[in-house]
Order: structure tokens, then C-alpha cells, then sequence
């Protein structure tokens, strides 16, 4: 309680007045007849030597009335205090560690999270609750889970940062550190209130990259290796009657054949690809600004016919090409988009409003490209292939009907970057010369570094708001009060006065 006119309390002090007059009254004495004064003794008045509280509890009613007026002139306010706002606590696992084995260096941590008062949730997109019997059963699992996830680790951030958005809120993020995991472009901030751990995981992934036809009776295999460190492609000549390939690691890639096309497994994931009839047709259209960037691409396209054995054919005819490279300014024609709906695969390089740059590309193992020169043009909409060491798209893929159009945002020669120099140029246009099915997408094991994947910007997360504190006065119920004993006194006065 407070007061807002404080100085009214120095009102209580005429208590005194009725005081004073208590002890000023004398009790009336009563009448006594007598027959002669002759025999009274003379005396001295008693008023000052016999000074007494009479009728001391319709004093004490006096006084309160006068104290509860006193208060009341002061305006008294009773204030109610908000409770404090209890932040939210969680602890978030994606699906790619809960049901594997990579969950088992974490669970003590989880555990004692668990312990201090967090809440086990799922980061997916609906942020699901993970009750204590259920994740009991997660950790005594004796084998791993295969699942198709396609969850976007850095699209779900924000969703997450909306929910624990307040100071008080504390959350810690565990996921896989593998780059199937992350699309588009990194986002710039983390609140300080999220603590994002990235889990390595040592997967080793085998999948079949394409096939072709080298004889009747013989086929030529590209099958990807994927490990954390990087991609590598082996080569294989095998019968069309083979039924499996002796891998590295001394198990077998299945295979069995489906009219037209090949399918492949290994440990429960599925790649399949059509068998290569012909030779690939690839187109090069590129403007007088951008010829030193033609000698790049055909090295490279020249590197995977030598390597693969796959015959690939550098024709600019685009009307039968089955993969063309635009290095124009202007957009593509009408009739090239008509066609990428009909299975062209087209890669768009506009090299406009370039913007200088210093960052780099990582590549396999621990290689890294200097990246120069972005370019501002282009639409963000698709899917990121690669990206720079800040998070920055550099290739995109967007599906149109039956084909695909690649827009790449750099350049190879050295005024752009140093992917023309790189002698892995031919394994990064690999798998977009030959692209897998979309299915196979689950074998890229690769994983991120921690700064490509955690932004690197933190941001202070706002105090909540508190409301306001109550107020609510108290100026009736004291008047009410004085007025009730008020009431009181007078009909004690009464009584005490017909006595």
C-alpha cells in the first residue's frame, strides 16, 4: 500500500482532542441528602488529584474514526504487484540424431537438461513435445532408424526464435552438422537466448550416379562416395548381368535392373538412374563478354567424358542438346523455356551487376576457392547447391516441368573466382550433367563447418514487457469504516448517558 498525499497523516494528531477532554471530564457525582452542613468536614476540590481515563473504550472509537479520516485524506492506493513472467525452457533435437546412433554422445546431456526443468521437443516445424515415456524408448533403441527426412534447419529458425522470443527463455538447439540438412541462404542472427550445437555424425553413404551403355553386353557405372570430408566418384565396367559391386569398405552395392533403367541400394537407401543411350548433347551460348568463361566449361566437360567414358558432345545446336550453358545477358528465349519444360537441362549465367567480394567456396577435403565477384541479378527462388563460406548462394536448381534451370551467380574466370583454376571444377558439374534422382538426395553425407553453419551474429533478445502494477484505491472503504464506527460511538455515547 502506498499514499499518494503522505502529509495528511499529521491529521492523526487531533486524537488528542478527545483525549484531552476524557481526561478534563469529571464523572458527576451524586446527590446525598443531609440534614445539616455543621457536620461536614470542609475538603479540598479532587479535580486535579483524581484525573482518570473514564469510559475508555468509546475513547479508543473516537480516536480510530479520527486516524481512519487521517489515512483517508492521505488516499491510500493498494498496489498489485504482476507476477514475474517465468521464461520458457527447451531442449530441441532434429530427427536425423534422434533415431540413430549419433544421439548417443548427447543423451547425458539431454538428460540433466531434463533434470533443471527443460522441455524435449522435436525441431521440426511443429515443434512437437517429446513425453518422458517416449523418450525412454529413443534411447533404448538397438538399431538405427532409416527415415526420408527433408527438413530445412536453417528455414525453421525463425519459427523457433518467434516462440522464444523472451528474455527469460532459454532453449538449446542439438542437430546433424551435414549440409543435406541446410538450404537457401544462412540466416544473418541467432538470439543469444538459443544455443545451437551441431552433432557430427560419421556416415559413409554409396550411391549409383549414372550408367551408359559401352557395348551389348556391357555397362559403365559411376558410383558416388560420400563421407564428411567430401564426394568422390569411382568408375565400374560391368556385364549387364551383374547383380552387385564390391565396395571399399568390403560390403556390396545391389543392383537390378528395370527396363530403361538401373536401380542400386545400400543400407536401406535406393538410387536409381536411366541407362545412357547416347552420347549427352551439351550446348555453350555465351556473348563476347563472357568467351573466358567458355574455356573453363569445356576443360571441365572434357574432364568428365575422359573420366567417366561417357561420350558427351559440344554442339551449340540447342534444339536437340540435352544440357545447354547460357552465358547471355539476355533472358532465356521463349523457345529454350519451352523446352526445359520438356526435360532441358539449362545453366544461367548472366554475369550482371557483379558485386565485389571477399569470401571463399569450400570444397572437398580442405580445399577452399577465393569467390571475387557475386552477382546481383537473378531470382532467389529455388533450391541452393552451393554457397559460399558466409552463407551466400552462389548456384541455385529450380525445377520447371521436366527440366531444371541452374542459375549460377559467379563466375570461373579468375576476375570472378578461382573455380576455373580448380582442379575439382569437373566433380562439381558432375552430378549436373548427370544428375541423380531426387530420391538420392539422402546420400550426401557432407558435413558443414560450424561457422558456414551457425550465424555469426548474435542479437540481444528484449526483456519482456511487464505490465503495469495495479492500483486501486482505498478512500471509500476508510470513509465507510469511520463512517460505521461513527454509528458505533453514538449508540455507546447513548447508552452511557441514560446510565
Amino acid at each position: 500500500m502506498i499514499l499518494l498525499s503522505p502529509y495528511w497523516l499529521f491529521a492523526a494528531s487531533a486524537i488528542l482532542i478527545p483525549i484531552a477532554i476524557h481526561l478534563w471530564n469529571k464523572r458527576q457525582g451524586k446527590t446525598v441528602r443531609v440534614g445539616s452542613l455543621r457536620w461536614l468536614e470542609a475538603s479540598a476540590s479532587s479535580r486535579w488529584s483524581s484525573i482518570k481515563l473514564n469510559n475508555f473504550w468509546l475513547l479508543v472509537l473516537r480516536c480510530l474514526i479520527l486516524i481512519l479520516l487521517a489515512v483517508a485524506l492521505a488516499q491510500p492506493v493498494w498496489v498489485h504487484q504482476p507476477q514475474a513472467q517465468k521464461g520458457q525452457k527447451a531442449v530441441l533435437v532434429s530427427e536425423e540424431l534422434l533415431y540413430t546412433s549419433a544421439l548417443e554422445p548427447i543423451e547425458p546431456v539431454i538428460d540433466s537438461l531434463l533434470q533443471h526443468g527443460y522441455t524435449l521437443c522435436t525441431y521440426t516445424s511443429d515443434l512437437k513435445n517429446i513425453a518422458q515415456e517416449k523418450w525412454r524408448q529413443i534411447k533404448n533403441r538397438s538399431t538405427d532408424s532409416t527415415l526420408n527426412i527433408t527438413q530445412n534447419h536453417w528455414a525453421l529458425l525463425p519459427l523457433l526464435t518467434s516462440k522464444y522470443k523472451n528474455l527469460q527463455d532459454s532453449v538449446w538447439l542439438f542437430t546433424s552438422d551435414q549440409s543435406r540438412y541446410f538450404a537457401g541462404t544462412r540466416p544473418e542472427a541467432i538470439p543469444e537466448n538459443i544455443r545451437w550445437i551441431p552433432v557430427a555424425t560419421e556416415v559413409t553413404s554409396y550411391w549409383l550416379q549414372t550408367a551408359v551403355h559401352t557395348s551389348p553386353d556391357g555397362l559403365l557405372l559411376v558410383v558416388g562416395q560420400s563421407t564428411r570430408e567430401a564426394i568422390t566418384y569411382s568408375k565400374h565396367r560391368i556385364l549387364i548381368t551383374t547383380r552387385s559391386i564390391k565396395l571399399p569398405n568390403g560390403q556390396e552395392l545391389q543392383l537390378q535392373r528395370q527396363n530403361d533403367s538401373l536401380q542400386a541400394s545400400y543400407s536401406g537407401g535406393i538410387s536409381q538412374v536411366q541407362v545412357q543411350q547416347e552420347p549427352l548433347q551439351v550446348a555453350i551460348l555465351a556473348n563476347e563478354a563472357q568467351q573466358a568463361e567458355v574455356k573453363y566449361l569445356q576443360a571441365a566437360v572434357q574432364a568428365i567424358s575422359s573420366y567417366t567414358g561417357f561420350p558427351i558432345t559440344l554442339n551449340p545446336d540447342t534444339a536437340t542438346a540435352d544440357f545447354a550453358f547460357w552465358l547471355r545477358q539476355e533472358e532465356l528465349p521463349q523457345s529454350m523455356s519451352q523446352r526445359v519444360r520438356q526435360g532441358l537441362q539449362v545453366w544461367v549465367q548472366q554475369a550482371s551487376k557483379p558485386s565485389a567480394q571477399k569470401t571463399s567456396m569450400a570444397l572437398s577435403g580442405a580445399e577452399h576457392v577465393q569467390v571475387r565477384q557475386v552477382s546481383l541479378s537473378g531470382s532467389d527462388a529455388g533450391a541452393g547447391l552451393w554457397q559460399t563460406n558466409a552463407g551466400e548462394t552462389l548456384l541455385q536448381v529450380q525445377q520447371l516441368g521436366k527440366g531444371k534451370i541452374y542459375t549460377f551467380r559467379s563466375g570461373f574466370s579468375p576476375a570472378w573466382s578461382g573455380l576455373g583454376q580448380s582442379a575439382q571444377l569437373p566433380e562439381l558439374l558432375l552430378p549436373i550433367l548427370f544428375p541423380k534422382q531426387k530420391t538420392t538426395a539422402k546420400h550426401d553425407v557432407r558435413a558443414l563447418d560450424e561457422q558456414q553453419l551457425i550465424p555469426t551474429k548474435r542479437v540481444a533478445v528484449a526483456a519482456a514487457a511487464v505490465p503495469e502494477a495495479q492500483q486501486e484505491p482505498l478512500l471509500k472503504w476508510l470513509i465507510l469504516a469511520a463512517a460505521l464506527l461513527f454509528i458505533v460511538e453514538r449508540w455507546i455515547a447513548g447508552r452511557r448517558s441514560k446510565v
